[in-house]
């Protein structure tokens, strides 16, 4: 009896091995089978020398920890072959300007080209437009508070929404190696006589592993083949769960905490509805979802408005009340380790515009705290200023590459604050998370875990002159970077005999201002902020 089922089992077998192969899981094509082993196999391609963070697979990964010391690019050895943006336009866009940091889109066309390749990655990746054929259909808008009209307008800075009804709304264009995307900034640096401070905060930025920070490539930008200057063409601040800050935007009719909103800080302009905080009086724009503006006002979704509003408030009340409680404290509000990226960013850079007054973001998701989702707007830092940091901020070493400043000045800045606050000396965040020992052993942590990273930004400001040294230039050359040749319609700004020397001079305020931080920030201890001196005090 065992003998006879032994025997039906062996003629199952042999059935079985008779039959057509199966399909191979992931493969719907029938008898396909895996092939014999190439004998001569093609190398694997190189990794992307510059890998964008992949945001959806955590918000919160240190991101930075695999990031090299600076992106690899395919240098070119003449200005005609260096990377170019041509732009045409229906109207002058700067004839539209409707608020402050508000203008009206045109239409006009756009064409991308890079001849030689500079931005091609390594890896057989789609690369769009590296010739001069493909024209397209877009809407451009100028764009900046200050810088719009700095040293004369003679160097706008632009917001461009690509159009082309060619490729589906689904399939946005992917531009010299970016990510691909339909909105786009050409910031024109105007301000820096580097134009490279911003370059250098974002790299920062992806060192210590913000959420998101935008990418961008140099370019050389021509309107109906006059030469506008070189500028950053740079990804456009938004929110998108995938691609950009980490969100998924709340829906129109979606209740309140179902959803995702972006804010900004910025005590300039009233075209954008905003509100003002109740503690720190702060002047807040709802970013997105969209609820209109000051002419046009959508109070559809007044709920969202109410909630996310009343979220801030009731953050600022906690921090305010100094609870520092990890379960009913800030800590149960905020994401806290994206403040402290986006505090080591700003400090470090010692951003006059920053300190939470302005160009400075909050985000919230469905399933998350508050958090700082990137940072931005750093052409005022490292010793860049156009005023007197010392007597802006009533700071004995404001204009130097030692001292405190976000830790110290967080205030609105705004003469119209409660009270006067002429100085920004006013507590605000940052004053109230310097008292909780918590956060000062968090931030000694962070900062000793990304301090080698912050050491190799000399390396990478000297590998972006290297690549993009043509078309700097001749950004000088054709006066479009005055501050770089002694001159200036701004007093205060600081001029310099060429641009290597501007260059030299960042690049020796970012080396002692590193060196400087290092010490204070891992002997730091936590104090109590005194409102009418300015100053810390022992607890």
């Amino acid at each position: 009896m065992k003998i006879r089922y032994i025997l039906i089992a062996l003629l199952a077998l042999m059935m079985v091995a008779c039959q057509k192969p199966e399909i191979i899981p992931g493969d719907d094509t029938p008898g396909t089978v895996d092939p014999e082993p190439d004998p001569d196999p093609e190398p694997d391609p190189e990794p992307d020398p510059d890998p964008d963070p992949e945001t959806p697979a955590g918000r919160w990964d240190d991101t930075g920890a695999d990031l090299p010391d600076y992106p690899t690019y395919n240098k070119v050895s003449k200005l005609a072959d260096f990377p170019r943006v041509d732009i045409t336009w229906d109207s002058n866009p700067n004839q539209y300007r409707l608020a402050e940091g508000e203008f009206e889109y045109v239409n006009g066309t756009i064409k991308f080209s890079d001849p030689k390749g500079m931005y091609k990655p390594e890896e057989n990746v789609e690369f769009d437009f590296d010739n001069t054929t493909v024209v397209l259909p877009m809407k451009i808008r100028c764009r900046g508070n200050t810088s719009w009209a700095a040293e004369g307008g003679i160097k706008n800075a632009y917001r461009i929404k690509l159009m082309d009804n060619t490729r589906s709304a689904k399939e946005p264009h992917r531009l010299f190696g970016m990510k691909k995307d339909s909105d786009w900034y050409l910031l024109s640096d105007i301000q820096d006589p580097t134009l490279l401070r911003n370059a250098v905060a974002l790299r920062i930025a992806r060192m210590v592993s913000m959420p998101w920070t935008p990418k961008y490539r140099c370019v050389e930008v021509y309107q109906n083949n006059n030469y506008l200057g070189c500028y950053l063409l740079c990804e456009a601040k938004e929110a998108d769960r995938d691609s950009k800050a980490p969100i998924t935007v709340i829906q129109h009719g979606q209740a309140p905490e179902a959803g995702g909103y972006l804010l900004e800080i910025d005590n300039k302009g009233d075209y954008d509805r905003y509100f003002r905080t109740e503690t720190f009086w702060k002047k807040i724009k709802y970013k997105e979802p969209d609820f209109g503006d000051k002419n046009n006002p959508d109070d559809s979704d007044s709920a969202q408005m109410e909630y996310i509003s009343g979220y801030v408030n009731d953050l600022e009340e906690l921090l305010n009340d100094r609870n520092f409680d990890p379960e009913t404290g800030y800590r149960s509000m905020i994401e806290v380790g994206t403040f402290i990226g986006n505090y080591i960013v700003h400090e470090l850079m010692k951003n006059m515009d920053g300190g939470m007054r302005l160009s400075t973001y909050f985000a919230k998701d469905s399933d998350t705290k508050l958090f700082m989702p990137f940072v931005w707007d750093f052409d005022l830092t490292l010793g860049n200023y156009n005023e007197s940091m010392s007597q802006s901020f009533n700071l004995s070493d404001g204009d130097s590459p030692q001292g405190w400043f976000i830790r110290l000045r967080g205030g609105s800045f705004d003469y119209n604050y409660p009270y006067g606050d002429p100085y920004g000396a006013k507590t605000s965040y940052y004053q109230c998370l310097f008292e909780d020992p918590l956060f000062v052993e968090d931030l000694k942590e962070y900062w000793n875990r990304v301090k080698p990273r912050l050491d190799k930004i000399p390396a990478f400001i000297d590998k972006m002159v290297e690549y993009n040294s043509l078309a700097y230039d001749h950004n000088s050359q054709a006066g479009k970077n005055p501050r770089a040749n002694n001159r200036s319609e701004n007093w205060n700004a600081p001029k310099f005999s060429s641009w290597n020397a501007a260059v030299a001079s960042m690049k020796n305020f970012y080396t002692q201002r590193l060196q400087w931080l290092d010490t204070n920030i891992n002997s730091l201890k936590a104090q109590h902020y005194n409102e009418s001196t300015r100053k810390y005090e022992d607890l």
